[in-house]
C-alpha cells in the first residue's frame, strides 16, 4: 500500500530545502558583494590618504625652497606656489584609478559645499589651506575627496560612497632654539666653516669672523670674511637675501680639491660622520655599504651617497677628520649622489646654473628657483621636466672654524677626533663637480638657518606623532597627525 501522505511530506521538505539553499546562497552572495565594496572602500581610503600626504609634503617643501623660511618671501606670495606644488603632486597619486582632481583654480573644487576642513582656504588660493599664525611653523593642509562607485551596494540604492583624507605638513623651526635638542640627519660629510667667503668685510666689523683669516686690501684695509650666522647675535643669519648682497644663490666650493687652494686652509675638509646610525642608499652605493663599520674610503663614499640617520647636533659635536684628500672616493661618491654620468651630465639641474645640461633649463636668479630632471633622474621624471625635489639637494653643517686635519695624507698631527661647535646648517644644490684630477665639488646656497635663531630640530612638536621627510632641507618638513 502506497503511503501518499509520506510522499507528500517528502516532496514538501524537498521544496523547502531548495528554498533555504536559494536564500542562503543569496545572502552569501550579498555578503560577499558587500565585502568586495568594503574592501574597495578600504583601498580607496588608503590611496586618498597617500595622495593627501604627498600633496601636503610637496606644498610644505615650497616654504623652504621659495625662501619663505629665510624671510625672502611673504606668505601671500608663497601660498599660491605651495598650493600649485601640492596640486601637481597630489593629482599624480591616483585614487581608485582616477586623479584626485585637487582644485587648480579658486573657482573649482573637489569638495562638497558642506565639507569642513581644519582651516579655511585663503581667498584666491586653491589646492590647500594654510596656517601662518606661527612664523617659525608654517603649515599647509590638503583634503582629498572622491566619490567611489559601488558594485553590489547598488541593490540597496547606494551607488557611490564618499572617500576623503586629510593631511597637514609643516616646516618645523622652533624660535630661539626652544624645544628638543637641535639636530639634523642625512647630512653629507663636509663641514663648512662659518665663513662667507663671497662677502668680505673690514676686520674691525662686528660681523667679521677673524678665525677665517685676514688679508690686506689694495687700499691697505685689513679685511676678513663675514659670518653665515652671527654667534654674537643668537646665530642670526647675517645676509638672508639673494646674491650678490645676500647669501642665497651664491656658489661655494664645499669640497676643496687642492688643499693649498682653500680660502681658509685647514678649515673645511672631509670628515667621517659619527657612527651609530643606519644608511638609506641608492643602488649605485652597493659596493660601499658593507664597510659601514670601519673608517675607510668606502665609508666616506657611503657618507656622500647615502642618507645617514646619524644626527649632527647644534652645539658641541665630535667628528673624526679624514687624513687624506680622498680624490677618488669624492668623485665616485658625488657621481652616485647626483647621478652624474661619465661625461659630466645626466644629473638634475637648477635655474641658478648657467652651465646646466638639462634640456629646457631657464637660467634665473629670481625666487623661487626651479629644478629640472636630468637624463639620469632615478624617479622616472623625463629629462627637462620641472621637479620639486632632487637627490642633488644636500644639507651641510656650519661649524665655528676650529682647525681640522690639513687634508694631506702626510699630515703628522691629524687628530683622531676633534670637538667642533655646530652653529647652523646650509641647504645646498650640488652642481656638476669639476671633472679634474682633484675632484672639487661646488654647490649653490638655497637656504641657511642658525641654531640659536631657530635651527632645525628633531623629535615631536607637542602635537602628536610626526614623520620627518625631505631630508635635503636644513629644516624638517614633516606630516603632523593631530
Amino acid at each position: 500500500m502506497i503511503d501518499r501522505a509520506g510522499t507528500r511530506r517528502a516532496g514538501s521538505q524537498s521544496g523547502l530545502s531548495i528554498f533555504i539553499v536559494a536564500v542562503g546562497l543569496t545572502l552569501i552572495l550579498a555578503i560577499t558583494g558587500f565585502a568586495v565594496d568594503l574592501a574597495n572602500l578600504y583601498v580607496a581610503r588608503n590611496e586618498a590618504q597617500r595622495a593627501a600626504d604627498s600633496a601636503a609634503l610637496a606644498g610644505a617643501s615650497e616654504f623652504v625652497k621659495a625662501g619663505f623660511t629665510s624671510g625672502l618671501m611673504p606668505s601671500s606670495q608663497v601660498a599660491p606656489l605651495a598650493a600649485q606644488q601640492a596640486t601637481q603632486v597630489g593629482n599624480q597619486n591616483l585614487v581608485i584609478g582616477q586623479s584626485p582632481d585637487l582644485p587648480t583654480s579658486s573657482s573649482s573644487t573637489a569638495l562638497p559645499a558642506n565639507f569642513n576642513m581644519s582651516c579655511p582656504p585663503p581667498t584666491g588660493v586653491s589646492g590647500g589651506c594654510f596656517n601662518f599664525s606661527a612664523p617659525n611653523d608654517p603649515r599647509i593642509t590638503v583634503v582629498v575627496y572622491k566619490n567611489m562607485p559601488t558594485y553590489f551596494m547598488k541593490v540597496l540604492g547606494i551607488s557611490s560612497i564618499p572617500v576623503s583624507a586629510q593631511a597637514t605638513a609643516e616646516v618645523y623651526n622652533p624660535a630661539g632654539g626652544a624645544g628638543p635638542t637641535n639636530s639634523v640627519q642625512c647630512l653629507k660629510p663636509w663641514l663648512l666653516p662659518n665663513c662667507d667667503f663671497v662677502h668680505p668685510v673690514a676686520a674691525s666689523d662686528p660681523e667679521a669672523n677673524l678665525s677665517c683669516g685676514t688679508y690686506t686690501a689694495s687700499n691697505g684695509t685689513v679685511m676678513a670674511y663675514s659670518y653665515f650666522v652671527d654667534p654674537n647675535n643668537n646665530d642670526a643669519v647675517v645676509r638672508p637675501g639673494l646674491q650678490p648682497t645676500g647669501v642665497i644663490g651664491e656658489q661655494l666650493e664645499i669640497k676643496v680639491g687642492v688643499p693649498g687652494d682653500a680660502e681658509a686652509p685647514s678649515k673645511f675638509w672631509p670628515v667621517y660622520l659619527p657612527a651609530g646610525g643606519t644608511f638609506v642608499c641608492p643602488a649605485c652605493a652597493a659596493n660601499d655599504q658593507a664597510t659601514s663599520g670601519s673608517n675607510s674610503a668606502a665609508l666616506y663614499s657611503e657618507n656622500i651617497e647615502c642618507c645617514s640617520t646619524t644626527q649632527i647636533t647644534c652645539g658641541t659635536t665630535t667628528v673624526q677628520p679624514i687624513n687624506g684628500n680622498m680624490v677618488g672616493p669624492t668623485r665616485s661618491g658625488v657621481d652616485c649622489l647626483i647621478h652624474q654620468g661619465n661625461n659630466g651630465s645626466g644629473q638634475d639641474c637648477i635655474s641658478l646654473d648657467s652651465s646646466a645640461t638639462c634640456p629646457g633649463v631657464t637660467t634665473s636668479l629670481a625666487l623661487p628657483f626651479t629644478m629640472y630632471a636630468g637624463s639620469n633622474n632615478p624617479y622616472g621624471m623625463s629629462a627637462g621636466s620641472q621637479i620639486t625635489t632632487s637627490d642633488s639637494l644636500v644639507t651641510l653643517p656650519i661649524y665655528d672654524g676650529s682647525q681640522l686635519c690639513p687634508g694631506a695624507s702626510s699630515a703628522p698631527n691629524c687628530p683622531s677626533s676633534i670637538t667642533v661647535d655646530v652653529t647652523g646648517f646650509l641647504q645646498m644644490f650640488v652642481r656638476v663637480q669639476v671633472n679634474s684630477q682633484q675632484s672639487s665639488v661646488y654647490a649653490y646656497v638655497l637656504n641657511v638657518t642658525g641654531c640659536g635663531a631657530g635651527g632645525p630640530t628633531s623629535g615631536g612638536g607637542g602635537d602628536g606623532s610626526v614623520v620627518p621627510v625631505y631630508t635635503g632641507a636644513p629644516l624638517p618638513i614633516r606630516l603632523v597627525h593631530n
